[in-house]
Protein backbone atom coordinates (compact mmCIF):
# COMPACT_ATOMS: atom_id res chain seq x y z
CA UNK A 1 0.00 0.00 0.00
CA UNK A 2 2.62 2.19 0.86
CA UNK A 3 4.88 1.70 -2.73
CA UNK A 4 1.42 2.40 -4.50
CA UNK A 5 0.68 5.43 -3.04
CA UNK A 6 4.65 6.40 -3.36
CA UNK A 7 4.14 5.82 -6.99
CA UNK A 8 1.18 7.77 -7.33
CA UNK A 9 2.65 10.79 -5.74
CA UNK A 10 5.51 10.33 -8.04
CA UNK A 11 3.15 10.89 -11.00
CA UNK A 12 1.08 13.95 -9.54
CA UNK A 13 4.62 15.56 -8.87
CA UNK A 14 5.97 14.81 -12.68
CA UNK A 15 2.65 16.45 -14.29
CA UNK A 16 2.81 18.97 -11.97
CA UNK A 17 5.99 19.96 -13.26
CA UNK A 18 5.05 18.98 -16.48
CA UNK A 19 2.20 21.74 -16.34
CA UNK A 20 4.62 24.69 -14.75
CA UNK A 21 6.64 23.68 -17.87
CA UNK A 22 4.27 24.14 -20.64
CA UNK A 23 3.15 27.30 -19.04
CA UNK A 24 6.58 28.94 -18.87
CA UNK A 25 7.11 28.12 -22.27
CA UNK A 26 3.35 29.63 -23.14
CA UNK A 27 4.38 32.70 -21.15
CA UNK A 28 8.02 33.44 -23.22
CA UNK A 29 5.76 33.08 -26.77
CA UNK A 30 5.52 36.62 -27.86
CA UNK A 31 2.21 37.88 -29.14
CA UNK A 32 1.92 37.52 -32.63
CA UNK A 33 0.17 41.01 -33.06
CA UNK A 34 2.81 42.93 -30.66
CA UNK A 35 5.23 41.26 -32.79
CA UNK A 36 3.86 42.49 -36.10
CA UNK A 37 3.50 45.72 -34.91
CA UNK A 38 7.22 45.66 -33.97
CA UNK A 39 8.52 44.46 -37.36
CA UNK A 40 6.24 47.39 -39.20
CA UNK A 41 7.56 50.25 -36.84
CA UNK A 42 11.06 48.64 -37.49
CA UNK A 43 10.79 48.60 -40.95
CA UNK A 44 9.38 51.87 -42.06
CA UNK A 45 6.68 51.58 -45.00
CA UNK A 46 7.96 52.90 -48.37
CA UNK A 47 5.47 56.04 -49.43
CA UNK A 48 4.93 58.38 -52.39
CA UNK A 49 5.00 61.99 -51.10
CA UNK A 50 2.72 64.38 -52.35
CA UNK A 51 3.40 68.54 -52.17
CA UNK A 52 -0.18 70.22 -52.29
CA UNK A 53 0.29 73.13 -54.87
CA UNK A 54 -1.20 75.37 -57.13
CA UNK A 55 0.22 74.25 -59.61
CA UNK A 56 -1.57 70.54 -59.78
CA UNK A 57 -3.53 69.86 -62.48
CA UNK A 58 -3.60 73.30 -64.47
CA UNK A 59 -3.48 73.67 -67.92
CA UNK A 60 0.26 75.56 -69.10
CA UNK A 61 0.22 78.21 -72.24
CA UNK A 62 3.19 79.52 -72.89
CA UNK A 63 4.01 82.89 -74.74
CA UNK A 64 6.80 84.73 -76.53
CA UNK A 65 6.75 88.02 -75.37
CA UNK A 66 8.91 91.35 -75.78
CA UNK A 67 10.34 93.64 -73.17
CA UNK A 68 9.04 97.35 -72.93
CA UNK A 69 9.61 100.23 -71.35
CA UNK A 70 6.93 101.49 -69.39
CA UNK A 71 6.96 104.52 -71.69
CA UNK A 72 9.90 106.18 -74.09
CA UNK A 73 10.34 109.71 -74.58
CA UNK A 74 12.08 111.65 -77.19
CA UNK A 75 13.40 114.96 -75.26
CA UNK A 76 13.35 117.97 -77.25
CA UNK A 77 14.05 121.47 -76.80
CA UNK A 78 11.26 124.32 -76.82
CA UNK A 79 13.42 127.07 -78.45
CA UNK A 80 16.42 126.70 -81.02
CA UNK A 81 19.99 127.28 -80.57
CA UNK A 82 23.36 125.60 -80.49
CA UNK A 83 23.76 122.86 -78.30
CA UNK A 84 25.90 123.67 -75.95
CA UNK A 85 26.60 120.31 -73.82
CA UNK A 86 25.19 117.17 -73.84
CA UNK A 87 27.76 114.93 -71.65
CA UNK A 88 24.87 112.24 -70.58
CA UNK A 89 26.09 108.85 -71.93
CA UNK A 90 24.39 106.06 -73.22
CA UNK A 91 22.79 103.82 -70.76
CA UNK A 92 22.90 106.52 -68.08
CA UNK A 93 20.57 106.15 -65.53
CA UNK A 94 19.01 109.38 -64.53
CA UNK A 95 16.27 111.27 -61.39
CA UNK A 96 13.66 113.28 -62.20
CA UNK A 97 15.19 116.67 -62.43
CA UNK A 98 18.73 115.68 -63.45
CA UNK A 99 19.91 117.89 -66.34
CA UNK A 100 19.97 116.31 -69.43
CA UNK A 101 21.50 118.86 -71.85
CA UNK A 102 21.35 122.84 -72.42
CA UNK A 103 21.62 124.95 -75.19
CA UNK A 104 24.00 128.23 -75.24
CA UNK A 105 22.32 130.48 -73.51
CA UNK A 106 23.76 133.67 -74.62
CA UNK A 107 20.81 135.30 -76.80
CA UNK A 108 18.20 134.49 -74.52
CA UNK A 109 19.89 135.99 -71.42
CA UNK A 110 19.99 139.26 -73.68
CA UNK A 111 16.42 138.69 -74.53
CA UNK A 112 15.58 138.67 -70.49
CA UNK A 113 17.82 141.74 -69.95
CA UNK A 114 16.12 143.96 -73.00
CA UNK A 115 12.97 142.92 -71.67
CA UNK A 116 13.87 144.09 -68.23
CA UNK A 117 14.84 147.22 -69.69
CA UNK A 118 11.77 147.90 -71.55
CA UNK A 119 9.54 147.01 -68.56
CA UNK A 120 11.07 149.52 -66.70
CA UNK A 121 10.86 152.29 -69.07
CA UNK A 122 7.06 151.23 -69.51
CA UNK A 123 6.89 151.62 -65.61
CA UNK A 124 8.35 154.88 -65.60
CA UNK A 125 5.86 156.39 -68.71
CA UNK A 126 2.98 154.91 -67.22
CA UNK A 127 4.14 156.32 -63.70
CA UNK A 128 4.38 160.13 -65.96
CA UNK A 129 1.37 159.36 -66.76
CA UNK A 130 -0.45 158.96 -64.37
CA UNK A 131 0.08 162.22 -62.85
CA UNK A 132 -0.59 163.80 -65.83
CA UNK A 133 -3.64 162.62 -66.07
CA UNK A 134 -4.82 163.42 -62.37
CA UNK A 135 -3.95 166.79 -63.22
CA UNK A 136 -6.21 166.69 -66.47
CA UNK A 137 -3.05 167.34 -68.71
CA UNK A 138 -3.58 164.03 -70.84
CA UNK A 139 -6.97 162.21 -72.16
CA UNK A 140 -7.71 159.22 -69.88
CA UNK A 141 -6.70 157.37 -73.53
CA UNK A 142 -3.56 158.22 -73.26
CA UNK A 143 -3.31 156.36 -69.63
CA UNK A 144 -5.09 153.50 -70.48
CA UNK A 145 -2.60 153.23 -73.96
CA UNK A 146 0.52 153.42 -72.02
CA UNK A 147 -1.34 150.74 -69.51
CA UNK A 148 -1.46 148.09 -71.84
CA UNK A 149 2.06 148.74 -73.11
CA UNK A 150 2.58 148.36 -69.42
CA UNK A 151 1.30 145.01 -69.43
CA UNK A 152 2.63 144.11 -72.60
CA UNK A 153 6.49 144.67 -71.16
CA UNK A 154 5.20 142.35 -68.38
CA UNK A 155 4.47 139.61 -70.91
CA UNK A 156 7.18 139.84 -72.59
CA UNK A 157 10.14 139.58 -69.84
CA UNK A 158 7.79 136.72 -68.71
CA UNK A 159 8.16 134.85 -72.10
CA UNK A 160 11.73 135.88 -72.30
CA UNK A 161 12.25 134.10 -69.24
CA UNK A 162 10.85 130.95 -69.74
CA UNK A 163 12.50 131.05 -73.31
CA UNK A 164 15.47 130.87 -70.92
CA UNK A 165 14.96 128.44 -68.97
CA UNK A 166 13.49 126.03 -72.38
CA UNK A 167 17.26 125.87 -73.04
CA UNK A 168 17.92 123.73 -70.55
CA UNK A 169 16.34 120.22 -70.76
CA UNK A 170 15.63 118.10 -67.33
CA UNK A 171 14.70 114.87 -66.86
CA UNK A 172 10.80 114.39 -66.38
CA UNK A 173 11.09 110.89 -64.77
CA UNK A 174 13.02 108.27 -63.68
CA UNK A 175 14.87 106.11 -66.73
CA UNK A 176 17.56 105.11 -68.76
CA UNK A 177 19.22 107.08 -71.15
CA UNK A 178 18.79 104.61 -74.25
CA UNK A 179 19.93 106.96 -77.13
CA UNK A 180 21.82 110.37 -77.58
CA UNK A 181 20.12 111.47 -81.11
CA UNK A 182 22.26 113.86 -81.70
CA UNK A 183 26.05 115.13 -81.00
CA UNK A 184 27.21 117.92 -78.99
CA UNK A 185 27.52 121.89 -80.77
CA UNK A 186 24.61 120.64 -83.03
CA UNK A 187 22.60 123.74 -83.81
CA UNK A 188 19.07 122.25 -83.43
CA UNK A 189 15.73 123.96 -84.13
CA UNK A 190 12.32 123.76 -81.93
CA UNK A 191 11.07 120.05 -81.82
CA UNK A 192 14.41 118.46 -82.36
CA UNK A 193 14.52 115.17 -80.38
CA UNK A 194 17.92 115.22 -78.37
CA UNK A 195 17.93 112.14 -76.65
CA UNK A 196 16.04 109.17 -75.82
CA UNK A 197 14.78 108.13 -72.33
CA UNK A 198 12.66 105.06 -71.28
CA UNK A 199 10.79 104.90 -67.84
CA UNK A 200 12.24 101.60 -66.50
CA UNK A 201 10.44 102.01 -62.62
CA UNK A 202 9.55 98.58 -63.37
CA UNK A 203 9.82 95.76 -66.43
CA UNK A 204 7.14 95.04 -68.39
CA UNK A 205 6.47 92.46 -71.14
CA UNK A 206 3.65 92.41 -74.14
CA UNK A 207 2.29 89.02 -75.36
CA UNK A 208 -0.17 88.57 -78.42
CA UNK A 209 -3.11 86.59 -76.76
CA UNK A 210 -5.23 84.98 -79.84
CA UNK A 211 -8.77 86.01 -79.98
CA UNK A 212 -10.42 82.51 -78.71
CA UNK A 213 -8.40 81.98 -75.90
CA UNK A 214 -8.95 85.97 -75.10
CA UNK A 215 -12.56 85.51 -74.98
CA UNK A 216 -12.71 82.77 -72.72
CA UNK A 217 -10.05 83.27 -70.15
CA UNK A 218 -10.89 85.11 -67.45
CA UNK A 219 -8.95 86.86 -64.20
CA UNK A 220 -10.66 83.66 -61.69
CA UNK A 221 -9.13 81.26 -63.98
CA UNK A 222 -5.39 82.23 -64.14
CA UNK A 223 -3.34 80.77 -61.59
CA UNK A 224 -0.30 82.27 -61.89
CA UNK A 225 1.89 84.32 -64.54
CA UNK A 226 5.70 83.82 -64.66
CA UNK A 227 8.22 85.22 -67.13
CA UNK A 228 11.30 83.39 -68.52
CA UNK A 229 14.18 84.73 -70.16
CA UNK A 230 17.04 82.80 -71.97
CA UNK A 231 19.61 84.78 -70.62
CA UNK A 232 19.30 83.73 -67.33
CA UNK A 233 18.25 79.71 -67.23
CA UNK A 234 16.44 78.27 -64.49
CA UNK A 235 15.01 81.20 -63.39
CA UNK A 236 11.15 81.89 -63.05
CA UNK A 237 10.00 85.98 -62.62
CA UNK A 238 6.39 86.41 -61.33
CA UNK A 239 4.52 88.70 -63.40
CA UNK A 240 1.15 90.89 -62.89
CA UNK A 241 -1.64 91.91 -65.45
CA UNK A 242 -1.10 95.66 -66.68
CA UNK A 243 -3.23 96.20 -69.30
CA UNK A 244 -4.54 94.53 -72.60
CA UNK A 245 -5.91 95.75 -75.75
CA UNK A 246 -9.39 95.74 -76.49
CA UNK A 247 -8.34 96.19 -80.55
CA UNK A 248 -7.66 93.13 -82.39
CA UNK A 249 -4.53 93.54 -84.74
CA UNK A 250 -6.18 93.23 -88.22
CA UNK A 251 -3.06 90.91 -89.14
CA UNK A 252 -3.14 88.37 -86.79
CA UNK A 253 -5.91 88.14 -85.13
CA UNK A 254 -4.48 88.16 -81.31
CA UNK A 255 -4.77 90.81 -78.06
CA UNK A 256 -1.98 92.66 -76.62
CA UNK A 257 -1.67 91.83 -73.08
CA UNK A 258 1.02 93.73 -71.26
CA UNK A 259 2.19 91.71 -67.85
CA UNK A 260 5.01 93.37 -65.47
CA UNK A 261 7.36 92.67 -62.53
CA UNK A 262 9.56 94.59 -60.10
CA UNK A 263 13.09 95.11 -61.85
CA UNK A 264 15.95 93.89 -60.08
CA UNK A 265 19.22 96.42 -60.91
CA UNK A 266 20.94 92.81 -60.41
CA UNK A 267 18.99 91.77 -63.14
CA UNK A 268 20.30 93.04 -66.90
CA UNK A 269 17.11 92.79 -68.43
CA UNK A 270 16.31 95.61 -71.34
CA UNK A 271 13.64 96.56 -73.46
CA UNK A 272 13.61 94.53 -76.45
CA UNK A 273 14.60 91.44 -74.83
CA UNK A 274 12.47 88.15 -75.59
CA UNK A 275 10.89 86.50 -73.09
CA UNK A 276 9.15 83.61 -72.53
CA UNK A 277 5.85 84.20 -70.51
CA UNK A 278 4.48 80.95 -68.82
CA UNK A 279 0.56 81.47 -67.84
CA UNK A 280 -0.82 78.59 -65.38
CA UNK A 281 -4.92 78.54 -66.13
CA UNK A 282 -7.10 76.35 -64.37
CA UNK A 283 -9.86 74.20 -66.29
CA UNK A 284 -12.36 76.21 -67.49
CA UNK A 285 -15.79 75.29 -65.89
CA UNK A 286 -14.56 73.44 -62.90
CA UNK A 287 -15.11 76.00 -60.23
CA UNK A 288 -11.50 75.32 -58.45
CA UNK A 289 -11.08 78.82 -57.48
CA UNK A 290 -10.73 78.14 -54.09
CA UNK A 291 -9.18 74.26 -54.01
CA UNK A 292 -6.49 72.05 -54.83
CA UNK A 293 -6.03 68.86 -56.65
CA UNK A 294 -4.34 65.97 -55.32
CA UNK A 295 -3.83 62.37 -56.45
CA UNK A 296 -7.22 60.64 -55.58
CA UNK A 297 -5.12 57.44 -53.65
CA UNK A 298 -4.33 60.20 -51.37
CA UNK A 299 -7.70 60.28 -50.12
CA UNK A 300 -9.41 57.67 -47.97
CA UNK A 301 -13.31 57.02 -47.21
CA UNK A 302 -13.77 55.44 -43.00
CA UNK A 303 -16.49 53.75 -41.99
CA UNK A 304 -18.20 56.90 -41.47
CA UNK A 305 -17.96 58.27 -44.94
CA UNK A 306 -15.36 61.21 -44.10
CA UNK A 307 -12.38 61.54 -46.45
CA UNK A 308 -8.97 62.35 -45.04
CA UNK A 309 -5.45 61.73 -45.91
CA UNK A 310 -2.70 61.65 -44.10
CA UNK A 311 -0.38 64.30 -43.47
CA UNK A 312 3.29 63.23 -43.52
CA UNK A 313 5.88 65.17 -41.37
CA UNK A 314 9.27 65.57 -42.53
CA UNK A 315 10.95 65.34 -39.43
CA UNK A 316 9.76 62.70 -37.21
CA UNK A 317 8.56 60.59 -41.10
CA UNK A 318 5.25 59.83 -39.28
CA UNK A 319 1.74 60.70 -41.03
CA UNK A 320 -1.15 61.70 -39.35
CA UNK A 321 -4.70 61.62 -39.95
CA UNK A 322 -6.23 64.95 -41.51
CA UNK A 323 -10.53 64.65 -42.43
CA UNK A 324 -10.67 66.93 -45.91
CA UNK A 325 -14.11 68.29 -48.07
CA UNK A 326 -13.23 67.04 -51.47
CA UNK A 327 -15.33 67.24 -55.05
CA UNK A 328 -16.17 65.37 -57.50
CA UNK A 329 -13.51 63.18 -59.05
CA UNK A 330 -11.45 64.94 -61.85
CA UNK A 331 -9.41 61.31 -63.52
CA UNK A 332 -6.69 61.08 -61.34
CA UNK A 333 -7.04 64.01 -59.42
CA UNK A 334 -9.82 64.76 -56.98
CA UNK A 335 -10.47 68.47 -55.61
CA UNK A 336 -9.84 69.49 -51.80
CA UNK A 337 -11.76 72.25 -50.99
CA UNK A 338 -11.04 72.05 -47.13
CA UNK A 339 -8.47 70.70 -44.64
CA UNK A 340 -5.32 70.86 -46.59
CA UNK A 341 -3.06 74.01 -47.43
CA UNK A 342 -0.57 74.64 -49.86
CA UNK A 343 2.69 73.17 -49.13
CA UNK A 344 1.36 70.19 -47.06
CA UNK A 345 2.77 67.11 -47.62
CA UNK A 346 0.83 64.03 -47.73
CA UNK A 347 1.09 60.19 -48.66
CA UNK A 348 -0.38 60.11 -52.46
CA UNK A 349 -0.45 56.14 -52.48
CA UNK A 350 -1.22 53.29 -50.39
CA UNK A 351 -2.95 55.45 -47.74
CA UNK A 352 -5.36 52.66 -46.61
CA UNK A 353 -3.13 50.77 -45.14
CA UNK A 354 -1.12 52.99 -42.99
CA UNK A 355 -2.26 53.90 -38.94
CA UNK A 356 -2.11 57.28 -37.02
CA UNK A 357 1.87 57.57 -36.26
CA UNK A 358 2.94 55.25 -38.49
CA UNK A 359 6.79 56.08 -40.03
CA UNK A 360 7.14 56.20 -43.21
CA UNK A 361 9.86 56.26 -45.56
CA UNK A 362 9.27 58.49 -48.65
CA UNK A 363 10.57 57.31 -52.39
CA UNK A 364 12.54 58.93 -54.30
Amino acid sequence: MMSFDNKAWRRAVAVSALALLVAACQDDTPDPLAVAEAELNAKPRPAKIFTVSDDVGLLSRRFTGRVEAVQTVDLSFQVAGKLADLAILESQEVKKGDLIAHLDPTDYERAVREAKLRLNQAKQDLDRLETLRDRSVISQKSYDDQKNEYDLAIEALAAAEQNLEYTEIHAPFDGIVTRRLVDGFTTVSVGTAVVRLQDVSEVQIDINVPEALFAKVSESLVASLHAEFPSIPGKEFPLEYREHSTEVDAVTQTYRVTLAMPRDPKERIYAGMTAAVVAKLRPEGTGLTDSVLVPTGAVVVDGQGQSYVWRFDDESNQVSKALVSTQTVMGDLIPVTDGLERGDRIVSAGAAHLSEGQVVRPLP
